[in-house]
């Protein structure tokens, strides 16, 4: 029997041969992107995304008509392929990210209508099957999503209601039950997020006065938030990952409500940003993940405003 730690490694040195390969039939412009993946069986904006034991879950988002899904679907790099799932209980777009804790996917609120969810919902991949859990303290959509020493820290911008918001909870899966914690110094909608180092960060996104580029950061020990040094391009509906110890922001859109191509990385040891490469085309509303150290960027809007089906790997930018 092949160890969970053998195919790993195993499943690590394909990739990287792929990528490899790959480098070296690419022209340096697009050298680090591959866009010959094979396509979601139906593209998505806006979907929860994770990653367990190797395998993408892309859970929910909104269809080309602008219309919620409670779709399901699973994506092996290993053999380039999609597999349909159990649906979710209810069509969710627009969520709070998604989270692992005990090789278990967590999603938190997202849109279901014209109002976001309070739910809580659990996928457990050996069963194929979903489980409702303690709902939020509010209604939340557009947020980020953290997992810290087994716990779900969720963040709520959007509640379906006038205005931003700042409210950060946190999910004990030990006790089924919901804390709430600081608010943030400001409201994050649709923001870039990640977990470096048992705190979570979270960049731009949308507020009352239009996209920001504000950077915050919560620390679980000292149950409080820093302001960190500021985006290059104030940017919100993004896909984002953290990955060698940085946070990785791809795309999203400007303060003029204009898809871009950019990718900027924070590196918090230097508090500083830079824009490091650039995405094949404009994109937005789309979801990002590592597997075995490469960056998947699943889903999303293009230039055109057009339902983005194609998977995209980037290796680490130093």
């Amino acid at each position: 029997m092949i160890t969970m730690e053998l195919r790993i490694a195993r499943n690590y040195r394909l990739l990287a041969g792929i990528l490899a390969a790959l480098l070296l039939t690419l022209p340096a412009s697009a050298a680090n992107w591959n866009t010959t993946l094979a396509p979601m069986p139906s593209g998505r904006t806006q979907p929860a995304v994770e990653t367990i034991n190797g395998i993408v879950y892309v859970a929910g988002g909104y269809t080309s008509g602008n219309a919620n899904t409670s779709t399901l679907q699973a994506f092996n790099p290993e053999t380039n392929t999609w597999t349909n799932l159990a649906n979710l209980p209810l069509g969710l777009g627009n969520g709070d990210g998604a989270g692992v804790i005990n090789s278990q996917l967590y999603i938190a609120g997202g849109w279901n209508g014209t109002l976001p969810t309070d739910s809580l919902l659990m996928y457990d991949p050996p069963s194929n099957t979903w489980t409702n859990l303690a709902a939020m303290p509010q209604l939340s959509g557009g947020g980020a999503t953290g997992v810290i020493n087994s716990q779900l820290y969720v963040t709520t911008p959007e509640n379906g209601y006038n205005g931003y918001y700042n409210y950060l909870d946190v999910y004990n899966p030990a006790t089924n039950t919901w804390t709430s914690l600081p608010n943030s110094a400001s409201a994050h909608a649709s923001p870039a997020f990640g977990v470096i180092n048992d705190k979570l960060y979270v960049a731009g996104g949308n507020t009352d006065q239009g996209a920001t580029n504000l950077l915050e950061v919560y620390d679980p020990a000292t149950n409080s938030w820093t302001t960190l040094a500021p985006m290059k391009i104030a940017v919100y509906e993004t896909a984002s990952v953290a990955l060698d110890g940085k946070l990785y922001v791809f795309g999203g859109r400007n303060a003029d409500n204009n898809d871009v191509d950019t990718v900027q990385v924070y590196d918090p040891y230097k508090n500083e940003w830079k824009k490091v490469t650039s995405l094949p085309a404009p994109l937005s509303t789309s979801s990002g993940v590592v597997v075995y150290g490469l960056a998947f960027v699943e889903g999303g809007d293009g230039s055109n405003d057009t339902t983005n089906e194609y998977a995209a790997i980037a290796p680490s930018i130093p």
